[in-house]
C-alpha cells in the first residue's frame, strides 16, 4: 500500500511536471504521420507525365538542375522505374538573412528535362513538424528536454499500470469497462484510467522506439538483440578502394542497375556526392513514392562498379540501417500501412490526451480538498 502511495505521487508529479511537453510531443507526432500522403496530395498535378521513348540520362537531370539552379544545394535525385512517374529533386535554398537553408522540391519531367513544378509550402511544413517533435525547434536545449520528456513519459506508463492493477476481483470489473452514464468527472477519470491502459501498449512502443534513436546507450542493446552490431555505432561506413585509372560509375548506370533489378513502383533515391570524393555511393531503395526518404533499403555502392560493396563490414552497417530503419517504421506506423497508420494517428492524439484528463482529475480533487 506505502509502495502504491509513493508511484501515485511520482506518477502525479512527474505528470505535472512534463505533461505539456508530452502533449505537444504526441500532437506533433499524430499530425506527421500522414506527412508523405499530404504532400502527395499537395503536389498531384506535377506527380505524372506523358510517357516518350526514353528518358533523359540522370547524370544530365542532375547536371541541368544544377545549372539552371546555381544558388541551390542540391541534396537527392528521386528516380522512379514507373515509365508515368516524374523525377524529384530535393535542394536547399539559403534566402538572405537564413542560418540555414530551405528546402524545396522540384519535380522534372525525364523525357524533356523540363521542370514542371515546385513545392516550398508542404515539405517545409512537415520539416518544421518533424524538427519540433525531435527538438522543439531549440536545437541541442530542445532535444534534451525531449529526451528527458519521453523517458519520463516511458516511467508515466509504467506507474500508470501499476495504479490501474485491480487489487482483486471486485475492483476488476471496473477497471476494464468505463461506468456508463455518469458524470463529467467520471468519464473523464475513466477515459484516463480503463482507456488509458487499452492504449498503453502502442504507446509503449511507440515511446520505446523513439528512446532508441535518441540514445545510443539504449540503441546498441538493442542493435545488439536483433543481430545487429552496435561498435559500429557513430562509425562511417567502407570506402572502395582507390583505382587511379579508373572512373566512377555514373548515376544512370546505377539507376539502369535498378530498374532491371525491381518491379514497377520502386524508388531509387540518388544520394549528392562530389565528383572528386573517394567514397563509397549511398543509394536508398523504397517501395513507396517518399520525397523524403524516410523509410526503405539503404546500399552502400562501390563507386567504380555501381554495384553493392562485398565485404563483411558493409554488410554490418547495413543489418545497422536495417533494424534502426524498422524501429523507425514502427515509430511512425507505417509498418504495416495505413491501417497501422491510421492506428498511429489516434494513439498519438490519445497520448496527447493523457496528460489533460491527468490534469483535471488532478484539479477536481485539489478543489474537492479545498472546499472540506
Amino acid at each position: 500500500m506505502i509502495r502504491k502511495k509513493l508511484v501515485k505521487k511520482l506518477h502525479l508529479w512527474l505528470g505535472l511536471s512534463s505533461g505539456l511537453i508530452v502533449c505537444l510531443l504526441c500532437l506533433s507526432g499524430a499530425f506527421f504521420v500522414f506527412a508523405e500522403e499530404i504532400m502527395h496530395a499537395y503536389n498531384a498535378e506535377y506527380l505524372n507525365v506523358p510517357v516518350e521513348e526514353e528518358r533523359i540520362s540522370a547524370d544530365v537531370l542532375v547536371a541541368s538542375f544544377k545549372e539552371k539552379h546555381p544558388d541551390e544545394h542540391y541534396f537527392w535525385m528521386n528516380t522512379y522505374n514507373d515509365s508515368t512517374r516524374s523525377f524529384d529533386v530535393i535542394s536547399g535554398v539559403l534566402e538572405e538573412g537564413a542560418s540555414s537553408p530551405i528546402l524545396k522540391i522540384t519535380f522534372i519531367n525525364p523525357y524533356t528535362g523540363q521542370i514542371i513544378g515546385e513545392d516550398m509550402r508542404s515539405i517545409n511544413v512537415f520539416f518544421f513538424l518533424a524538427h519540433f517533435h525531435s527538438q522543439l525547434l531549440l536545437g541541442k536545449v530542445g532535444l534534451w528536454i525531449i529526451r528527458v520528456a519521453s523517458l519520463i513519459f516511458l516511467i508515466e506508463i509504467i506507474f500508470g499500470l501499476i495504479l490501474w492493477w485491480p487489487r482483486n476481483k471486485n475492483q476488476a470489473k471496473t477497471s476494464f469497462k468505463p461506468k456508463y452514464p455518469a458524470s463529467k468527472k467520471r468519464m473523464n477519470y475513466d477515459f484516463h484510467r480503463i482507456y488509458g491502459f487499452y492504449a498503453c501498449w502502442i504507446l509503449l512502443i511507440s515511446v520505446i522506439t523513439g528512446l532508441i534513436m535518441s540514445f545510443d546507450w539504449i540503441k546498441k542493446p538493442t542493435l545488439s538483440a536483433f543481430g545487429g552490431y552496435p561498435e559500429l555505432v557513430g562509425q562511417t561506413p567502407p570506402s572502395p578502394d582507390f583505382h587511379e585509372k579508373e572512373d566512377f560509375k555514373s548515376l544512370q548506370y546505377m539507376y539502369n542497375q535498378f530498374e532491371e533489378t525491381y518491379p514497377k513502383g520502386y524508388k531509387l533515391t540518388l544520394m549528392a556526392l562530389p565528383s572528386d570524393t573517394i567514397t563509397s555511393q549511398a543509394i536508398l531503395v523504397d517501395t513507396d513514392d517518399r520525397f523524403l526518404h524516410l523509410y526503405g533499403d539503404n546500399q552502400i555502392l562501390d563507386r567504380y562498379t555501381g554495384k553493392q560493396l562485398r565485404n563483411p563490414l558493409t554488410a554490418k552497417f547495413e543489418k545497422n540501417q536495417d533494424i534502426l530503419d524498422a524501429s523507425l517504421d514502427i515509430h511512425m506506423g507505417s509498418v504495416g500501412g495505413l491501417p497501422t497508420q491510421i492506428l498511429a494517428f489516434i494513439i498519438g492524439l490519445f497520448g496527447a490526451s493523457m496528460p489533460v484528463t491527468g490534469f483535471y482529475i488532478w484539479w477536481n480533487r485539489t478543489k474537492k480538498s479545498k472546499h472540506k
